[in-house]
């Protein structure tokens, strides 16, 4: 899946504020995980990346990933302690 859509994704699962259920916390944190191996296979394509111009784009791409993961990772542990919050409420 392309990072644009993965993108794409991800900024749906994060609209849902706090009406998210588990299953969309599971869906979000499966976008996350993508976006991880994504990183790092540009980290990689980094390291074998010849031309300057080629470089600098790939940097470009890892620090976006890298944004993006981090918007998502902060919901994510928002969502999932709202969850749990609720959980315990209705105990």
């Amino acid at each position: 899946m392309t990072n644009a859509k993965l993108f794409e994704k991800l900024g749906k699962l994060l609209d849902l504020g706090t009406d998210a259920d588990k299953k969309h916390i599971k869906k979000l944190r499966k976008v996350l995980q993508k976006l991880k191996k994504n990183q790092k296979q540009l980290v990689a394509s980094l390291e074998q990346a010849e031309g300057e111009h080629e470089r600098r784009k790939i940097k470009q791409d890892i620090e976006v990933l890298k944004v993006q993961r981090k918007k998502g990772v902060k919901v994510y542990k928002e969502l999932k302690q709202a969850v749990a919050k609720q959980e315990c409420t209705t105990e």
